[in-house]
């Protein structure tokens, strides 16, 4: 037997909704899903197939969301949800390699992959980039066959890594438009020639009648072998702090200088695109944007105080107290002597995004917050923004790391061989001075203004409160003392 669009159906029917909510992939891990149904399917094989799910969530009505859901027909002949090694990404994977655009399965049996036209209501368009032949070299055959296992990192998406040389990407909420990690990976890796980004080979998106264009899922060089920067640094320090003797802050501040260098040259490029490429052009910032950043920032400050409420009332005291120096901060927004540069930007900085590579570092992941709306997600924004998210990682990451330390110690350690507020202290100056100094060698138009980026800042770290709160209160601790720190030493 082959998959058809009815038997697909009645597994949609069968899906374990508790589970499904529970996904790392799903959008919102505390609301319930009411019920599942199919929207469109697409045959890959003849025993694999990729399924649109509409899915209802939260109480009542609720609201209709659509996830991507692979599909296998087992040897018993029972179709089920597709896992690691059933092989349904891989034979994404082959059809972008093979360019075919797959029309969606129709209710009637005898309207399969053959038929296009008029009663084709959706499609998915799967596509080879530039980059595929130099990637792997070794056809579609070859690829539709090859090893398939699940990428060994925390994120929002399905990440498998085929024949260790390619990563597919899944971007299991299908949301309309163009997503910013498809768009700015294609013109890094194949206009720009930006080294520091894993070259694009392929992508695949969804039209529908229903709900119009998609992108589902990108495919791009995997970087073997390459260390999560977060990771790595929480570790490097944490041994460097449990160490006996005193530890240089030269020595061992080095990474903050490479990344600033890495992220002056990824805005360099972002703020240089082609004279047609209209959705990338740079421009100043308006009147109005900078009055938005100043509302958006209180609002952030207002909704960290709702929801650490939540779960630490004397934290969200403290939050409050110190309500009126944060809001000063932000003010800041509408002070700038001349309208910064606005263009499009990573979005979601942060050390987690780096990974450290025998032959460089790799900034990863353009997706933006991924619970925006796309639209909103490929705005221009300013790129001290980023910087600030940066800032913040570094601040964290090292916090972090003396955490890691003392609960391996079992307690606080009396002679640390690294002092961690002097590293925060250095390595923002490094980082800092690398990325104008970067600048400077592209001969970019950004401008680094200090007073802008301290606006950045503890608007970012009100966002850090209400993300903790909300996912990992456990991680309160992070926001709690960056804002302290950021207080502490005053305006840039």
């Amino acid at each position: 037997m082959t998959v058809d669009r009815a038997r697909i159906a009645a597994a949609v029917g069968t899906l374990d909704l508790d589970a499904l909510a529970g996904r790392r992939w799903f959008a919102h891990k505390r609301e319930t899903i009411a019920s599942a149904r199919l929207a469109h399917a697409f045959a890959l094989t003849p025993s694999l197939a990729l399924a649109l799910v509409d899915v209802r969530v939260g109480e009542g009505e609720g609201r209709a969301e659509r996830y991507a859901v692979p599909f296998v027909e087992g040897e018993d002949g029972v179709i089920r949800e597709a896992h690691e090694g059933d092989g349904a990404w891989r034979a994404l994977a082959a059809a972008m390699a093979e360019g075919r655009t797959i029309p969606a399965l129709g209710r009637d049996p005898g309207t399969g992959a053959a038929a296009m036209g008029a009663g084709v209501d959706a499609a998915l368009v799967c596509r080879p980039s530039p980059g595929l032949a130099a990637l792997w070299p070794d056809g579609a055959g070859a690829l539709a066959a090859a090893d398939e296992s699940a990428l060994a990192r925390d994120q929002s998406n399905t990440s498998v890594v085929l024949g260790g040389t390619l990563l597919l990407k899944a971007y299991r909420r299908i949301q309309p438009g163009l997503n910013p990690d498809l768009e700015l990976t294609a013109f890094l890796s194949e206009e720009a020639e930006f080294p520091g980004v894993p070259r694009l080979a392929g992508w695949a998106e969804v039209a529908t009648r229903d709900g119009g264009a998609a992108t589902l899922a990108m495919l791009q060089a995997f970087i073997a072998h390459a260390e999560d920067a977060y990771e790595a640094t929480a570790e490097r320090l944490a041994a460097l702090i449990a160490e006996p003797g005193a530890v240089s802050l030269e020595s061992s501040t080095g990474l903050a200088e490479d990344v600033g260098t890495l992220i002056a040259g990824l805005h360099a490029a972002l703020a240089a695109p082609p004279r047609e490429a209209a959705d990338l052009a740079p421009r100043a910032a308006t009147h109005d944007e900078l009055k938005a950043w100043r509302f958006e920032a209180h609002r952030r400050l207002n909704q960290a105080v709702h929801d650490v409420a939540a779960v630490d009332a004397d934290l969200a005291d403290e939050l409050r107290d110190s309500g009126a120096q944060i809001a000063a901060r932000a003010s800041r927004f509408e002070a700038v002597v001349a309208p910064p540069l606005v263009m499009r930007i990573h979005a979601d900085l942060h050390l987690g995004q780096v990974l450290l590579a025998d032959d460089g570092y790799r900034v990863i992941d353009f997706e933006g917050e991924p619970l925006r709306p796309i639209e909103e997600r490929r705005r221009l924004d300013s790129p001290l923004r980023d910087v600030a998210s940066m800032l913040r990682s570094l601040d964290h990451v090292a916090r972090s790391a003396r955490r890691r330390a003392e609960r391996r110690h079992g307690g606080p350690i009396e002679r640390p061989g690294l002092d961690v507020d002097a590293w925060i202290e250095r390595a923002r100056e490094r980082f800092l001075a690398a990325y104008a100094a970067g600048l400077r060698h592209e001969a970019s138009p950004i401008v680094l203004d200090l007073d802008l980026l301290d606006a950045f800042e503890v608007a970012k770290e009100c966002y850090e409160f209400s993300y903790a709160a909300s996912v990992l209160p456990s991680w309160l601790w992070a926001p709690r003392d960056g804002m302290r720190w950021l207080l502490a030493h005053g305006e840039a």
